[in-house]
């Protein structure tokens, strides 16, 4: 029985291991690729503004068409985030493809977020390390209890990874797949060794920075409470909306034919490649907008257009079906409502001690947990991204509160709307044939 336990015990190290540096070198590639991009446009754009924003959109629209056919032709669950293929895994739903998933996902991953889409390398990095515990799952012989523990030890690590954040990936798994995982002592530390070894791997590999540089802020004071349970309110409905947007286009385009299908990706690529020439705050991830915005103090007026376009933009790039996920545009989402919210809401107590960087962190939280309706999780999460633990308590008013009013709207979490979207065209798809 011990040779037993510690047998799955360095299993789950290793997979922590394998996860970090898979979901560290992925992170390496987009940025380098993404250098060389933005080089690119640079050096033309010395020589004709109109041959950078041709040159801009040829490669986006490149990019994301590259991405989608490798999705189409070779592995048709790497598409969007993948968090919800994890999860219908664990459910005895969904197969993992790992051999032919991983190539497709970290590749196609890779073109997608360097072209600037709207999407995240969170949901990619997840379901990567989900499919790197069914690859040693079934190395090593394990039955399918086992493999499946590992299956969301490898998604705890890659969020751990992607978030440099031990232990909201931990809660994740926790919290978030609640019904899927089969919670006993053993596969709890599975998960717990494994994202501990992703994130050693992950630092030293990449460093121990924060995922977001940010101010570290003093507790605010307890009258200020009241505005952060205001903005609770206003950011779940804005996730109640994110929702419902997110699943109603979702139904738009799965009616799309594929030749619809290769017009609307090359034509979002080209739009997106557009707006990083002439609107570069309203595309890529969300890391870069969330820091530019935290060291700069931007009017309503800035603000206000630029939350709109993001939420267009995010709905267009995840509706391609290439690798990536929603994490980074929702954190980057919350992050600028954050910043309206208090430009609004301080006129009404203007002697508080609270800073507009104080709703931006609650606003990244709360977004994220109205969403995934996983508050524990957003608010650790954000904690342990920003390094910002005296704003537990407004994070946690402003979480559980934001959760409560999409619970309170019947609207169930994004990524179970998503895997019952996956489901479906499982069945249509197999009825058809």
């Amino acid at each position: 029985m011990r040779g037993k336990i510690l047998k799955v015990y360095f299993i789950a190290l290793l997979l922590g291991a394998l996860t970090g540096i898979i979901g560290s070198v992925f992170q390496l590639a987009i940025a380098r690729l993404s250098g060389i991009f933005h080089w690119v446009i640079v050096n033309v754009g010395t020589q004709s503004g109109l041959l950078t924003l041709l040159v801009s959109m040829v490669i986006s629209a490149l990019m994301a068409f590259l991405a989608w056919k490798m999705v189409v032709q070779i592995a048709p669950e790497a598409s969007g985030s993948g968090v919800q293929e994890i999860e219908g895994a664990l459910l005895n739903e969904r197969p993992v493809f790992w051999r032919r998933l991983l190539p497709v996902k970290f590749v196609g991953g890779i073109l997608a977020i360097s072209g600037n889409l709207v999407i995240g390398r969170e949901g990619p990095t997840i379901q990567m390390g989900g499919n790197l515990g069914g690859m040693l799952g079934e190395f090593f012989h394990l039955k399918r209890q086992r493999r499946n523990t590992l299956i969301a030890a490898g998604a705890a690590a890659g969020l751990a990874t992607a978030f440099n954040a031990p232990l909201a990936g931990v809660l994740f798994v926790i919290e978030e797949m609640r019904n899927q995982f089969n919670f006993n002592f053993t596969n709890f530390k599975m998960v717990a060794l494994c994202c501990v070894m992703a994130t050693i791997t992950t630092h030293m590999i990449m460093g121990a920075d924060p995922a977001i540089s940010m101010t570290v802020f003093a507790a605010p004071s307890l009258k200020s409470l009241l505005l952060f349970f205001i903005f609770g309110l206003i950011v779940g409905l804005a996730g109640w909306l994110f929702n419902v947007l997110l699943m109603r286009t979702l139904k738009l385009t799965d009616k799309l034919t594929t030749r619809q299908r290769l017009m609307y990706v090359t034509l979002v690529g080209a739009l997106i490649g557009l707006l990083a020439v002439l609107y570069p705050e309203a595309v890529g991830g969300g890391y870069g907008i969330i820091e530019k915005s935290l060291t700069m103090s931007p009017s309503l007026g800035w603000l206000i257009p630029l939350v709109l376009m993001r939420l267009v933009t995010t709905l267009l790039s995840y509706n391609t079906s290439v690798p990536g996920g929603i994490f980074a545009p929702m954190l980057a989402l919350g992050t600028l409502l954050g910043l309206a919210c208090y430009k609004i809401l301080i006129y009404w107590m203007p002697d508080l001690s609270t800073q507009p960087g104080m709703f931006a962190v609650a606003g990244m939280g709360a977004l994220f947990s109205a969403a995934v309706r996983a508050p524990v999780t957003g608010i650790v999460l954000v904690v342990e991204m920003t390094q910002n633990y005296s704003l537990i308590l407004p994070l946690m008013v402003s979480c559980l509160t934001s959760t409560t009013v999409v619970q309170l709207a019947n609207n169930e979490p994004i990524y179970t709307q998503l895997l019952r979207r996956t489901l479906k065209n499982q069945r249509l798809k197999e009825h058809s044939l």
